[in-house]
């Protein structure tokens, strides 16, 4: 087996899978250059590729990007029996920037948007039950996108959402007040075939029309309550008050995170550290 069919065997997605064939190479070209082998390169070694790196030129986020494909190599090389340890296990760059979930919504402030978006009489029921999706099962747009009839199990109350390169598959189950729209819609469009929101028209219509629904959509919200900024923020939000009330490894499944670092940057004390970094080197005033 070679690394590229290692990968693959990973569930890369194609483009990830060359990317990373190809930059190993940066790696193994400077081991050659030092004479060491990729088998018996040891940690120190590893910290002078990224001095050299460093002195090259390259950012922070580039080479936090190779060390991940050492990572993935030094892996390759241990199922292959080429060595028993990996040296990059564990090594991060320091100093990245990372997004900081601001603006975000409580738990109340996202139920009463959904009740009072539900009483509104011009806002077509698909809308309603698309609100719901995104505040009560926190969906991302995409998966919208995604969403099929079949996918809703109405008998058990629950909706499969299925996994991506960049998610997991997960089952998640429906609140009894999202029951009967559903339903209701479900019955109506139950010759409907392909994706479930999107409008079928006389000729082929490209899903992304959803975003357009999606965008008017959020018009509308912020008529209701103008701290709604979009369906990202509300989807960080849901995740941010499932920790309050879940462990980090349920909220990761209930996310649809692939990893569980994905969901601790939402622990509140992690972004309580984060937005104090964010004041203390960009202060507003």
């Amino acid at each position: 087996m070679n690394f590229t069919q290692y990968l693959t065997d990973q569930h890369l997605a194609p483009k990830t899978i060359h990317r990373y064939s190809q930059d190993i190479g940066l790696f193994l070209q400077w081991l050659d250059g030092e004479q060491i082998t990729a088998a018996a390169f040891h940690y120190n070694d590893l910290m002078a590729f990224i001095q050299h790196m460093t002195e090259q030129g390259m950012g922070k986020r580039r080479i936090s990007q190779l060390l991940c494909i050492i990572r993935h190599y030094c892996s390759y090389m241990i199922r292959e029996d080429l060595r028993t340890d990996n040296p990059a296990a564990g090594v991060y760059i320091r100093g990245l920037s990372r997004t900081v979930p601001v603006n975000l919504l409580s738990t109340e402030e996202m139920n009463l948007l959904y009740e009072q978006y539900q009483i509104q009489l011009n806002v077509h029921v698909s809308s309603k039950i698309m609100l719901g999706l995104l505040i009560y099962q926190g969906l991302a747009v995409a998966e919208l996108m995604r969403l099929r009839p079949h996918h809703f199990l109405m008998k058990d109350g629950r909706v499969i959402i299925k996994g991506t390169h960049h998610t997991n598959e997960r089952i998640l189950s429906l609140y009894s007040h999202q029951m009967h729209p559903l339903q209701h819609y479900l019955k109506t469009n139950k010759q409907k075939e392909g994706y479930l929101f999107i409008e079928g028209k006389k000729q082929q219509v490209s899903e992304h029309n959803i975003g357009n629904r999606l965008q008017y959509m959020f018009y509308q919200l912020r008529q209701l309550n103008p701290k709604v900024i979009s369906a990202k923020q509300i989807r960080m939000s849901v995740i941010t008050n499932w920790l309050k009330k879940h462990s980090l490894r349920e909220t990761q499944y209930l996310a649809g995170h692939k990893y569980v670092s994905s969901t601790a940057r939402y622990q509140t004390t992690n972004l309580d550290d984060l937005q104090q970094a964010l004041k203390d080197h960009h202060p507003l005033q």
